[in-house]
């Protein structure tokens, strides 16, 4: 039988150097709801589902799923490990994609790789390397997410999802994808994490043809507007 691979989105509107930045608008969309559409379009994703924390001013995120009927999850803050574990749970997933809300143009492409390595090629991680930051796909199973939650003691592992899986190769059965033809800029970045970061991703969505585009044309767009701002 198929797996079922849900893409889980971490958002929460608390960002030192940006609040409220997965709600801020990307053509008629806030960023968070174009990135849903976003990875929607990976072929092996069954479903998507936001997952945010428990706190009041997060209660805009989860209005925002409500709008759009998209499922949202509510669990720790800081903890985020926990919360992906508790979400995979509550939405029967058997391989995870993870994704942050900060990056509008994650790579179904990418996804869709990751999730193959684990349902066809047996991997227990997957991650495809060296693409811009803010486009790469990682995908874990269910069962090795458990065992992290088990094993992953310190603040930073339970922070950041899959760090332990990547310090602990050896541990799990991690498959570490080479880039695409075209693909491999580990020196480009489309995550926003400063407002100069959110006024260059919205220059690139107004030089996009449309929402379904791939990775190369994205790292084009990028390469002209460099040209053109040394002109």
């Amino acid at each position: 039988m198929k797996p079922r691979t849900v893409a889980i989105i971490q958002a929460r509107m608390g960002s030192t150097r940006l609040p409220g930045k997965v709600m801020m608008p990307l053509g008629a969309e806030s960023i968070l709801t174009y990135l849903v559409g976003r990875v929607s379009r990976a072929r092996t994703v069954d479903s998507v589902l936001v997952a945010t924390t428990d706190l009041k001013r997060d209660e805009v995120i989860v209005n925002e799923c409500d709008r759009h009927d998209i499922p949202c999850f509510r669990g720790d803050e800081f903890d985020v490990l926990a919360r992906y574990v508790e979400a995979a749970a509550v939405s029967d997933a058997d391989i995870i994609v993870r994704v942050t809300a900060d990056n509008p143009f994650a790579d179904p492409d990418s996804i869709d790789r990751v999730v193959d390595a684990i349902a066809i090629g047996g991997a227990d991680y997957a991650i495809e390397m060296n693409l811009p930051i803010g486009t790469t796909g990682e995908a874990i199973t269910r069962r090795a997410l458990v065992f992290i939650n088990e094993v992953a003691l310190i603040p930073r592992w339970r922070e950041h999802v899959t760090l332990y899986a990547k310090e602990h190769p050896g541990t799990l059965k991690c498959t570490f994808l080479e880039p695409r033809p075209d693909c491999n800029h580990p020196d480009l970045s489309f995550t926003v994490d400063e407002p100069g970061d959110y006024e260059y991703v919205r220059m690139l969505f107004g030089n996009l043809p449309d929402d379904d585009f791939e990775l190369k044309k994205l790292i084009a767009v990028a390469d002209e507007i460099a040209v053109r701002s040394f002109v």
